[in-house]
């Protein structure tokens, strides 16, 4: 009998990836030793181009149903945002599911962390104690994030304890973790005129290697003239040139003791410190020579480069499957053959999921979405790739409960680690992607790019097909004859030219005829220009109504018509005797005070890779006068 397997949850954010990926490596060494699957799901709050936040990633959380799991881990220090971090701790605690909050203690929740502020304090007493350190900067992060108060907080008591008063000057927070917010503030540091400090304490490695960047274009030696220190020991912290002093908080051992808690309903300690670890490198003047790693990762750089335009081609791509389809049938077969091909990025087994009411706006157009953080109860798989391959589309399958989270292609008896990223173009939630055992996507910050690039070809193509429909919608009123409703002399120059040469391209015997009406003048001069209008209307009906609905109806001039028509089989088909026939009948059907006829011209053209349509035409018109002259002879008698 199979042991039903546990199931762990993650809330996390995928800027912070060096942090993230150690964590998920500790929880997925525990998880799948313990016969767990690990969910992790990523969220992204960004910025518009109106400073306006954009939080629509975070709605990535409301796929988790907290009865569904057996624990759950949350990392709200990387949310950015408190509102959101509380109103998940909430709907976590009114579960009652087990929970651990990584690295910022949260009420009701277990605990894990690190104990960075004694080796955030430890980094600064030994830039004092063995490096003779007395003019320090300093650059922080958010002021109303806990790690970022807690480093400053270190900072600050180190230089207390040595009697070393604090540099107002040159202390910069209230900013955010990024590399360019580190580098505008070093310059500050680093203006003319100014006096410069001998080291730079930074909030991370990020903001240490803006600094050392910035340092080196003021001509300032690191770490001669200038020691840098930062925090996460990020893996670029141990490979660029100088290594970064720095921080490591042991991130895979709390990932690996928050899964233990969970899984082993270890509930007995709540809150648990794991030993942070400094690393003393070239950044301080504690290394002089290159190290193996540094080596080693220069090998590696044209790689790292080449990745980049290759990620920026795979998204180009991806907008160009959505751009050159025109309807969703087209489009999902298209999508899959090309992530057969191309899935470097997105890893061998994965699945894209969208709403059913964005499908909806994709099969019609004229069917609009809601800026809705929802997903609904449904979702239709788009996309469905398994060990590199694309699952055979059944049409049973197509859609999936929002609760299941994964296809079924993608459940397995083994421990598996499953990666949700949200789908969104602007605050318009789409869907989300899900892959199965693999990370990669979380690497470099591809995932971010990723979801958003998706989202925005999803629109395009609405657009592109709600652009062909209005096109297509123009043609049409542009090439209708208004009266009659068959297409006018535009509709033959667009439509008729090109059946026409096709037909002669392929071997197609055409057929073209040639309509008048009989007595036009007449009919207008004795009964007036109403019933000319309406015989032009009946004789449009009747050819309308004959010939078949592949032949093309064209209203050439006031009384005059062309059907033009690709001639099948060896079958002859009398339509000028139906015409006639049709006519008689609807003069005496609607009372009509004269008889309505036409002269006609009928000829079968072959094939000819030469021919001329207008040169045809007038071919026929010269039959259809002989037909007029034999109508009024008659008369005439």
């Amino acid at each position: 009998m199979m042991v039903k397997k546990k199931k762990i949850a993650v809330l996390t954010s995928g800027w912070s990836v060096d942090y993230v990926l150690s964590v998920l490596e500790g929880m997925e060494k525990v998880c799948h030793k313990k016969n767990a699957d690990l969910y992790i799901f990523t969220s992204y709050k960004s910025y518009e181009s109106d400073g306006s936040a954009n939080t629509t990633g975070f709605a990535i959380f409301d796929l988790i149903n907290p009865k569904d799991f057996d624990g759950i881990v949350i990392m709200p220090n990387l949310f950015n945002d408190r509102e959101k971090a509380e109103k998940e701790r909430l709907k976590i605690v009114k579960s009652g599911i087990p929970a651990v909050s990584l690295n910022e203690k949260m009420d009701g929740l277990n605990y894990v962390g690190s104990d960075n502020f004694r080796v955030v304090k430890n980094l600064v007493s030994h830039l004092i104690e063995k490096h003779l350190i007395t003019e320090f900067a300093y650059i922080g992060g958010p002021d109303d994030d806990n790690g970022s108060i807690s480093n400053y907080k270190a900072f600050t008591e180190a230089l207390a304890e040595h009697n070393i008063p604090l540099p107002e000057n040159n202390i910069y927070r209230g900013g955010d973790y990024t590399f360019d917010f580190a580098y505008n503030r070093a310059q500050k540091i680093f203006e003319r005129g100014k006096k410069r400090p001998h080291a730079v304490v930074c909030v991370n490695d990020w903001a240490a290697m803006a600094v050392i960047k910035a340092a080196l274009e003021h001509h300032i030696d690191v770490p001669n003239d200038l020691k840098v220190i930062g925090f996460d020991d990020i893996s670029f912290a141990s490979c660029v040139t100088p290594s970064i002093s720095t921080v490591n908080m042991r991130s895979s051992k709390m990932g690996e003791e928050a899964a233990r808690i969970l899984l082993e309903n270890d509930m007995s300690q709540t809150s648990r410190k794991i030993r942070a670890v400094p690393y003393f490198r070239q950044s301080c003047g504690c290394i002089k020579e290159l190290t193996g790693i540094q080596k080693i990762y220069s090998m590696h750089s044209p790689q790292k480069i080449d990745a980049s335009p290759r990620f920026a081609s795979h998204l180009r791509h991806i907008e160009n499957v959505f751009i050159q389809n025109g309807n969703i049938g087209g489009l999902e077969d298209s999508l899959q053959k090309y992530f057969e091909r191309r899935h470097s990025f997105e890893g061998s087994d994965f699945a894209i999921l969208i709403k059913e009411e964005v499908i909806k706006s994709l099969v019609n157009v004229k069917y609009s979405y809601q800026s809705s953080t929802d997903y609904g109860k449904k979702m239709h798989l788009l996309v469905n790739i398994k060990n590199g391959k694309a699952v055979p589309k059944d049409p049973s399958k197509q859609v999936i409960p929002t609760r299941n989270l994964i296809p079924e292609s993608m459940e397995d008896e083994k421990p598996a680690t499953y990666l949700f990223i949200p789908i969104f173009n602007m605050r318009y939630l789409q869907g989300y992607y899900v892959s199965k055992n693999s990370l990669l996507i979380l690497r470099d910050k591809v995932a971010y790019n990723w979801s958003r690039d998706f989202g925005a070809s999803i629109e395009k193509f609405r657009q592109t097909v709600g652009y062909k429909l209005m096109s297509e919608q123009l043609t049409v009123l542009s090439t209708q004859d208004a009266l009659s409703g068959l297409l006018n002399r535009t509709g033959l120059d667009i439509f008729a030219q090109d059946l026409f040469f096709k037909n002669n391209m392929t071997d197609k015997k055409t057929l073209i005829m040639f309509v008048d009406i009989n007595d036009m003048k007449v009919i207008n001069d004795r009964y007036g220009h109403l019933h000319g209008d309406l015989a032009v209307k009946t004789v449009a009906e009747t050819i309308r109504e004959i010939f078949p609905k592949s032949y093309l109806a064209i209203r050439y001039g006031g009384d005059e018509f062309v059907i033009i028509g690709t001639k099948t089989g060896t079958a002859k088909t009398d339509y000028p005797t139906r015409i006639k026939k049709e006519l008689a009948q609807r003069t005496k059907t609607m009372s009509l005070p004269y008889s309505l006829s036409v002269s006609m011209g009928i000829k079968e053209f072959p094939p000819d890779k030469n021919a001329k349509l207008m040169q045809a035409i007038e071919e026929v018109d010269e039959i259809m006068y002989k037909s007029k002259e034999e109508y009024h002879r008659k008369k005439s008698k």
